[in-house]
């Protein structure tokens, strides 16, 4: 559970509302245990012959005596004056060191009436109890008491007894019972239980209440903590290497947001949730529990370490299953989103077939495992309650023992069965919680497995790199990717001087790009050196490094905003003036102004609403506009039409002059423009020269000049 712990602390800067939401358990749970507790009075009230009053009365006397009372019918063999009582109490029970013990007061004893002076006063069972309460604190009590066991039956005593000091509980106790009305026959009883219900109601009601408040204050605070971790984990991923996505992908990446942070956020909302409110009322009915009878919840209460140990075991198997849920899902996404970005491709290959069984492939390995999920969640729940019901019974059966012989009164058996059905409910509901916790801890693996991944190189006060002068060097660099056997770039030399365009060639798949990624260090090189003016590249401040440099991408990049924004991308406060005239040099302007809404117009997801070309000329407007001092162009004018082809060159060859200017291409009408041309093959520098000594010393440039022209019909050299 370590990584999930360790999310909690986001949820710091939201401790007030959970500090607040726990306090609403408290009084909840102590609510729900007063709920409990009004099952004795209730059933005193309902069934037993003594009624509530009664048996408040009782409870303070043998709080204040240390003894246990039963009332009791005068036996019909009983005679002399003691005939006159119809109602007796007979001590059942006497505490060794209680006040009653040490008066000399014994077992099977039968108290009778009152004392004083040395004279007795015979007194009824049920109104010598609510004398007794009343005397509760008043000093010495003289009780006269009869032995039912002695061989005459007659002798009658007075034992002078010093009752206990009467507690918080017993006085609140007392002064509860006074305020309701004492009842004299059935349906005032009824009215004193109709009082108990309806004080009961408005327990429910306040508890439900707090509740409320209680979840809605634990949801808000995981959801912004959530968010703030979402937040941090999208700094994250705009912070990773280039290479990172290169093994990974992007949509393990989009998975671990969406689906992994979701599972995330339900295992806090439960841990703040059901984990602080239903531990909270089973120690609430525990405690109910145990007032009722302690012996009879202990033996309840063998049902705990097997409980445990089978949350604990299936625990362990939800874990492992949640996260290779959390990976199927992660291929869903990517099958779902290969197959909408390629659906012109798919329908026009008619591979429609091929691809819904690729996607009912992965939709059957996540059912797989969430099967095996809902197994294990399904069989939790009861595992326990079968445990806890058969605690709860042979815990039931000792009490009901007790019931037939008089050792424990029927309605406190049935509160204290009550009591137990409250206790375990809230654990077979934390059986459910413990997998969820599992569920969460994997989840909260892949969400931090992304948060720990090494991050772009970042020196902390990283001097500025000053505007680009002189030459941009690479000594001895090279490059692997992860996992990969061969360099993709090796041992490559090569400076280029201050406002020289320089061409790169060579075959598919020979690292051009990869080379000319290393320049703003979207790659880091795994050897060698890139120095700008003398200066090493990895030394600098990566902004002010990446600020110099425009780059134009074969894969054009557009985002769901205006035209005009996508134009002034990556700068702050763009100068509209600027944008258009950027736009004007790129010939974007040739197609906006046809458009309603121009420059306002959305482009669409990806740029879905334009052509290659009118999205490729977007992405040339924003590198001029970014004015940098060095510009690389990776096949930017690979999705050129040819009738505005030209015109883009012109105004990039008037864009680039005086800057230093990096080219990749196929088409040798935009390479041979270049200064000088490197020839590129395996990841290593084959040649550089112009294009006449290339031609004349290089096989592999002069085999792909002949082999362009040859496919294009045009002339060779």
């Amino acid at each position: 559970m370590q990584n999930f712990f360790r999310s909690l602390r986001y949820l710091r800067p939201y401790r007030t509302r959970l500090a607040i939401s726990i306090g609403c358990v408290i009084v909840i749970a102590g609510l729900w245990g007063g709920g409990l507790a009004m099952m004795l009075p209730a059933t005193k009230a309902l069934i037993s012959p003594e009624g509530l009053h009664g048996w408040a009365y009782n409870a303070i006397t043998q709080n204040m005596l240390g003894i246990r009372l039963v009332r009791r019918d005068m036996p019909a063999t009983t005679g002399g004056e003691l005939q006159k009582l119809s109602i007796i109490i007979d001590v059942v029970a006497v505490d060794d060191d209680g006040p009653a013990a040490q008066a000399g007061i014994k077992q099977g004893q039968w108290l009778i009436g009152l004392g004083e002076a040395g004279e007795y006063r015979l007194i009824r069972g049920d109104i010598l109890a609510d004398r007794l309460a009343s005397m509760a604190g008043n000093g010495v009590v003289s009780l006269a008491v009869f032995d039912p066991n002695d061989p005459d039956r007659s002798d009658i005593k007075l034992y002078d007894v010093h009752p206990a000091k009467v507690g918080f509980s017993t006085r609140a106790f007392r002064w509860m019972t006074s305020v309701l009305p004492k009842p004299h026959n059935f349906r005032d009883r009824f009215k004193v239980l109709l009082w108990l219900f309806a004080l009961t109601l408005a327990m429910t009601w306040l508890r439900n209440i707090l509740r409320f408040f209680q979840e809605y204050l634990v949801q808000t605070a995981v959801f912004s903590g959530i968010r703030d971790l979402r937040c941090q984990n999208y700094g994250v991923v705009l912070r990773l290497p280039m290479t990172f996505y290169s093994s990974h992908g992007t949509t393990d990446t989009m998975s671990r947001f969406l689906a992994d942070m979701g599972e995330l956020s339900r295992g806090q909302v439960t841990l703040f949730g059901k984990t602080m409110v239903e531990p909270a009322k089973a120690l609430a009915a525990l405690g109910a529990a145990l007032l009722c009878s302690w012996q009879v919840t202990l033996l309840a209460l063998i049902a705990g370490p097997p409980a445990f140990v089978l949350i604990h075991q299936f625990g362990k198997v939800m874990k492992r299953a949640s996260k290779r849920a959390l990976e199927s899902h992660a291929l869903l996404i990517r099958s779902l989103d290969e197959t909408l970005t390629g659906l012109r491709v798919i329908k026009a290959y008619t591979m429609e077939s091929a691809e819904r069984k690729r996607f009912y492939r992965v939709n059957r390995r996540l059912i797989k495992q969430q099967r095996r999920m809902a197994r294990i969640d399904s069989a939790t729940s009861p595992s326990v309650e079968a445990l806890g019901i058969t605690a709860a019974l042979a815990a039931g059966g000792m009490a009901g023992w007790w019931v037939f012989n008089d050792q424990m009164d029927s309605a406190r058996f049935l509160a204290m069965m009550v009591c137990l059905g409250a206790m375990f409910d809230p654990v077979r509901k934390l059986a459910k919680v413990a997998t969820r916790f599992q569920r969460a801890e994997a989840a909260a693996t892949r969400v931090f497995e992304l948060h720990d991944q090494p991050q772009e190189v970042r020196i902390p006060n990283a001097p500025d790199l000053p505007p680009h002068r002189e030459s941009i060097e690479f000594r001895d660099v090279s490059l692997r990717y992860p996992s990969a056997e061969t360099d993709a770039v090796a041992d490559v030399n090569l400076t280029i001087h201050h406002g020289e365009t320089l061409a790169i060639v060579g075959p598919n798949g020979c690292g051009k790009t990869t080379l000319v990624s290393l320049l703003p260090r979207l790659l880091e090189p795994t050897g060698g050196h890139i120095l700008i003016d003398g200066q090493e590249i990895a030394t600098v401040s990566l902004r002010s490094l990446r600020k110099q440099i425009g780059l134009v991408t074969q894969d054009t990049i557009l985002f769901y905003a205006t035209i005009g924004e996508n134009i002034a991308y990556g700068l702050r406060r763009p100068d509209e003036a600027a944008v258009l005239a950027a736009a004007k040099r790129a010939y974007v302007d040739e197609f906006v102004r046809d458009l309603p809404d121009g420059y306002d117009t959305m482009v669409g997801e990806h740029g879905a609403t334009l052509s290659g070309g009118q999205r490729q000329r977007i992405a040339i407007a924003r590198a001029i506009l970014r004015d940098p001092a060095i510009m690389i162009f990776d096949e930017a004018t690979s999705q050129i039409d040819a009738n505005s082809e030209h015109r883009i060159h012109q105004a990039m060859e008037d864009f680039t002059r005086g800057r230093t200017t990096i080219m990749i291409a196929h088409r040798f009408a935009t390479i041979m423009s270049a200064d000088r041309i490197v020839a590129m093959d395996a990841g290593r520098i084959i040649d550089v020269g112009s294009h006449e000594e290339l031609m004349q010393r290089c096989s592999l440039y002069a085999h792909l000049y002949r082999t362009q022209f040859e496919d294009t019909g045009g002339p060779a050299s």
